[in-house]
C-alpha cells in the first residue's frame, strides 16, 4: 500500500504516463451505427438475484432464454464469472472526475478508488482515466495494484468537467479488451466543456461491449446541477446500476458494492439468427425461476463488416 504522503518524486515519475495519454480535444470517432465490427457472436453480461438483491449462483444454460428483437436465440455459451484461475478475466476503467469542484472532495474519491483496486483480482486488469476539461489516461492496463494506487493518487482538481468526452475514451480503450469489459465512472456535476454530446456517448456506449457503473454525488461545479439522469440512463443502458450517495463518506460503499457485483455475474453469448444489417436491436433475457430477477444491457448495434479496399488492378 503506497501512504498517502506519497512522495512528490512517484508523483511526478507517473506525470508523462498521463500526459501522453492527454485528449484535450477528442477527435469525433466513426460514428457508432456504423462501428466497423462484424457481428458474429454477442456476449451478454447477466446479473441475476433475487428478491433481497442477493446474486444467485449455480443456473445454467437451460435456466435462461435469451431474445433478440422478440426472437429467441440459441445460447452458446454461459457460465458464471467466477473467482480465481477459473475466473474470466476483468479489464475495468476507473473515469474519475478532477473537476476542479472536487478539490475539497478528492481525498474521499481516492480513497474509494484504491480500496477499489485492491479488491481486483490476480487475473484482472485496470486503467485510469482522470477527466476536467481535459481527459488523461493512464498508457496501459495493469493488474499492479500498488501502480493503479500511485496513478489515483496523482490526481489534481482543477478546471471544467468533460463527463461526456471521458467516458468516449474510456469506451474506445476498451472495447478492444479480451473477456469482461466494465466502466466505474465517478462525476459531482454535469458536463460543462466536453465536444462530445450526450446521445453520442450513449449511442457508442451501445455498440461498445461493456458494462457502465455509475457513482454521482451533488458538487459544486462550474455548470451547478448534477450528473444524475445521464449517469442512471448510461448506467441502464449498458446493464450496469448506479448509485447516489447522500454522503462522500459512502463512496467507499458504493465502490464496493460495484466491486462485488463484478464478481458474481454471468457470461452468456449467441450467435444472431439475423445477418448484421447496421440496426439497433434489443436483447431479452428471461429466467424460468420466478425466484429470480435479471439485469441485462438493453442491445446492440448490428454492423455490418467492412469490405477491405480494393486492390486497382495491374
Amino acid at each position: 500500500m503506497i501512504p498517502r504522503s506519497a512522495s512528490i518524486l512517484a508523483l511526478a515519475v507517473l506525470a508523462p504516463a498521463f500526459a501522453s495519454a492527454q485528449v484535450p480535444s477528442p477527435s469525433p470517432s466513426p460514428s457508432p451505427f456504423t462501428v466497423g465490427v462484424d457481428v458474429n457472436v454477442v456476449s451478454v453480461t447477466a446479473v441475476v438475484f433475487d428478491k433481497a438483491g442477493r446474486f444467485i449462483k449455480g443456473l445454467g444454460p437451460s435456466d435462461v432464454e435469451v431474445f433478440e428483437d422478440g426472437v429467441k436465440q440459441d445460447v452458446s455459451y454461459f457460465r458464471e464469472a467466477g473467482k480465481g484461475e477459473d475466473k474470466i478475466p476483468l479489464s475495468v476503467i476507473l473515469v474519475l472526475d478532477a473537476s476542479g469542484s472536487m478539490k475539497k472532495n478528492m481525498r474521499f474519491l481516492q480513497e474509494a478508488a484504491n480500496t477499489f483496486v485492491h479488491k481486483l483480482e490476480e487475473v484482472d486488469q485496470a486503467l485510469v482515466v482522470q477527466f476536467n476539461e481535459s481527459v488523461k489516461g493512464s498508457l496501459e492496463f495493469t493488474n499492479d495494484a500498488e501502480r493503479l494506487e500511485q496513478f489515483v493518487e496523482a490526481l489534481q482538481a482543477w478546471g471544467g468537467t468533460s463527463l461526456y468526452d471521458a467516458i468516449h475514451y474510456a469506451l474506445g480503450r476498451i472495447k478492444d479488451q479480451a473477456g469482461r469489459k466494465a466502466l466505474v465512472v465517478f462525476s459531482d456535476g454535469d458536463d460543462t466543456t466536453s465536444t462530445m454530446k450526450e446521445q453520442e456517448v450513449v449511442d457508442y456506449a451501445r455498440a461498445v461491449e461493456a458494462t457502465i457503473y455509475s457513482v454521482g454525488i451533488e458538487g459544486g461545479g462550474m455548470g451547478g446541477g448534477s450528473p444524475r439522469g445521464f449517469l442512471k440512463r448510461i448506467a441502464g443502458e449498458t446493464g450496469g446500476t448506479y448509485f447516489f450517495p447522500d454522503k462522500l463518506g459512502d463512496l467507499i460503499k458504493a465502490f464496493a458494492e460495484i466491486s462485488e457485483e463484478l464478481h458474481n455475474h454471468y457470461l452468456l453469448a449467441y450467435s444472431p439468427k439475423r445477418p448484421p444489417d447496421g440496426t439497433f436491436r434489443t436483447i431479452t433475457v428471461r429466467l424460468k425461476r420466478k425466484d429470480a430477477e435479471v439485469r441485462v444491457r438493453k442491445g446492440y448495434f448490428a454492423a455490418k463488416r467492412r469490405r477491405p479496399p480494393t486492390k486497382p488492378a495491374s
